[in-house]
């Protein structure tokens, strides 16, 4: 019963962050793109209306990087293929060792590709995902790395 009361919370959870993010499509603002829910790779850009131009100068390929986050010396692990400054592919890696960290890690990981594939790497910054507050920070960490490395 409780693993089925947390399934039906974190469903309930990403229902919010999609409309959230729904809304945020029709705003101007940058950072309410990185919340914009998508399922298809190649066409994620046009189909959530946003400029599939990118912004940054970045060369074509696959990086990984590790992000650092807390105090506890926390990281997760981010590979992704940018393609014309687009993050066609993504994946992350829990590297979590605490139940419950690496629960929150997981959950994370799970959420990042319906978040971020489709996007410009410039506008990918998350915020609070499937209820980690921290994870995103090493998140954001380790796209910044993968833009210093990747940028032409």
């Amino acid at each position: 019963m409780a693993a089925l009361n947390k399934q039906i919370a974190t469903a309930a959870m990403m229902g919010i962050s999609a409309t959230a993010a729904l809304a945020g499509c029709s705003s101007s603002d940058a950072t309410d793109t990185t919340n914009s829910p998508s399922t298809s790779s190649s066409s994620a850009a046009t189909a959530n209306g946003a400029d599939p131009t990118p912004g940054g100068d970045y060369a074509d390929g696959e990086y990984s990087a590790d992000g650092e986050y807390g105090t506890q010396d926390s990281s997760i692990g981010v590979s992704l293929t940018l393609d014309n400054g687009v993050v066609t592919e993504v994946g992350v890696e829990p590297h979590a060792t605490n139940e419950t960290s690496r629960d929150y890690q997981e959950r994370f990981a799970e959420a990042v590709p319906d978040l971020v594939v489709g996007q410009d790497i410039d506008d990918v910054n998350l915020d609070r995902v499937a209820g980690s507050s921290g994870t995103p920070d090493g998140f954001n960490d380790a796209i910044q790395k993968i833009k210093d490395e990747a940028s032409t």
